[in-house]
């Protein structure tokens, strides 16, 4: 009886000792390591769930931004961060899915240096075409490609990129001819679809906003699984019948590994919280973003089922690690 007193008494005290910690943190501030440039997607992301949790954590949420070598360097600062939780890392799809097919080796293992927090939001890719193209549909895209296989071309923002793996993808599954013009970075990309130097690209809906409003361009279908508030009217890719195109691009919050467990709980559910609040993520659904805040469990399912669709299409492209 006693042994059976002194195990509960045990499991209670360890119990408010975690307790107690989870309630603690953080009690300084936070920093999040940002891989990208200040001024992009990830960067406003960060700092717009940042300055909610400094107001939830009564201390500063700091935004370091480490870009550079498609994310590299940031992430290798992130993941040798100390497990305490006073290091997070914020970043894109490419950092933990795409990077593991474009580089032979890298100073970070997508897999077992970081622990999925949160998926925070993330966007559907619009398939965006020069308006002169005869197609307001994927079927009708295909048909007209297949009639006019040394005119049409598609940009991208450079091999291994979301455009170069999906249109590659498109080929190898309906057989066809279509040009890769590769660019350096998404605004020479929209321009030469906008001015039909190129008659397609792959873009977020808040990123194509000026080309659609200049009526130049067109988006026929977008790669999430529901349309975008932004574009209601335009199918999804599964809609259209063509469900192997689907791609979005997502924001998520990750930890080092061995980060402790109630600390990745905290900070998952403190984001819930902000998410759930009506005017938080009615400013994010006005700029093409879903608000997801799920926890790390289903950050983790997401990211292997990505894992497995970007395998194939990096093989469809070409994609040889480098």
């Amino acid at each position: 009886m006693r042994k059976y007193l002194l195990k509960v008494a045990i499991l209670l005290i360890t119990g408010l000792v975690s307790a107690g910690n989870a309630i603690a943190f953080p009690d300084k501030p936070v920093t999040i390591v940002v891989p990208w440039p200040a001024g992009g997607g990830a960067d406003y992301i960060a700092r717009f769930f940042g300055k909610e949790l400094s107001a939830l954590w009564k201390h500063s949420v700091i935004i370091e931004n480490a870009g550079g070598a498609g994310s590299i360097i940031g992430a290798e600062k992130a993941a040798r961060a100390a497990p305490d939780g006073y290091t997070l890392m914020l970043t894109i799809n490419g950092t933990i899915t795409s990077n593991r097919f474009l580089y032979k080796s890298l100073p970070y293992d997508p897999d077992k240096s970081f622990v999925p927090i949160s998926l925070l939001v993330q966007s559907g890719q619009l398939i965006l075409l020069n308006s002169s193209v005869k197609a307001d549909s994927m079927k009708e895209l295909v048909e007209e490609i297949r009639k006019h296989p040394d005119s049409m071309s598609y940009a991208s923002y450079g091999k291994g990129t979301q455009p170069n793996l999906m249109f590659e993808l498109l080929k190898k599954r309906e057989g066809l001819e279509l040009l890769h013009v590769p660019y350096k970075g998404l605004a020479p990309a929209l321009t030469a679809v906008m001015s039909n130097e190129v008659q397609m690209t792959v873009v977020s809906p808040s990123s194509a906003t000026a080309a659609l409003n200049s009526k130049r361009a067109k988006g026929i279908a977008i790669g999430s699984e529901s349309r975008s508030r932004m574009i209601p009217g335009v199918q999804t890719v599964s809609e259209a019948g063509f469900p192997y195109m689907g791609a979005t691009i997502w924001f998520g919050l990750f930890a080092p590994s061995g980060t402790p467990k109630d600390i990745i709980n905290k900070v998952q559910e403190d984001i819930a919280a902000i998410a759930k609040k009506p005017a938080f993520a009615g400013q994010l659904q006005e700029r093409g973003f879903d608000v997801v805040a799920g926890n790390s469990e289903v950050f983790t399912a997401v990211i292997q089922d990505e894992v497995k669709r970007t395998a194939e299409m990096a093989k469809a492209a070409n994609v040889k690690p480098e």
